[in-house]
């Protein structure tokens, strides 16, 4: 009798996944750090640059391994694969293989620091492979980048440019960040 109720208390008492991981959870508390200060002054040129900062410290993170997310949404088919991963409260990472309908091309162009080479993927084989074993809601963990576009060189900074000070609050209240996934599977815990 007592096992089972400790087995309920400890899972009610365990740490949620995102926090598991020290990189992760300190990459969490930064973009906390940088967004309630500025929402809570109700001046959008905090808020701006709030939002700025938190896109420099995405770039700041680099390679990133073992965090743990919840696959909350799977686009398009192998070839033109897109998923969103929610890595924390409220924050996500998408990753996407359709570079011609994400930029048809004109903006890779100008902020490429490449040739003129196709960009890789942002999701590669294997976390492809591994989609098509997990369904939606399915806690992953997950391996990548996050920084340029997918290792790409091209900045990704297009979400800043010409927005709106309601659109910067948006980004700072549920951030999105482009990233690069090398490997995904189902969590075990």
């Amino acid at each position: 009798m007592f096992g089972g109720v400790g087995l309920l208390l400890t899972g009610c008492f365990d740490r949620p996944c995102h926090e598991r991981n020290p990189a992760q959870k300190e990459f969490l508390d930064g973009l906390q750090e940088l967004a309630k200060p500025a929402l809570a002054s109700n001046n959008p040129l905090r808020v701006e640059e709030a939002a700025r900062q938190s896109i420099a410290l995405a770039g700041k993170v680099g390679a990133f391994e073992d965090w743990c997310g919840t696959l909350t949404k799977i686009e398009g088919n192998a070839q033109t694969a897109a998923v969103t991963i929610d890595i924390g409260r409220q924050v996500s990472l998408y990753a996407f293989n359709d570079w011609a309908l994400a930029f048809a091309g004109t903006v890779t162009d100008f902020f490429s620091t490449r040739s003129r080479a196709a960009p890789p993927p942002g999701l590669s084989e294997g976390a492809v492979a591994a989609l098509k074993t997990l369904r939606l809601g399915e806690r992953v963990t997950l391996s990548g980048r996050m920084g340029e576009i997918a290792g790409s060189g091209v900045l990704d900074l297009s979400r800043l440019f010409g927005k709106s000070a309601a659109e910067h609050r948006q980004f700072l209240q549920t951030p999105r960040f482009v990233a690069r996934i090398e490997a995904l599977q189902a969590s075990k815990k």
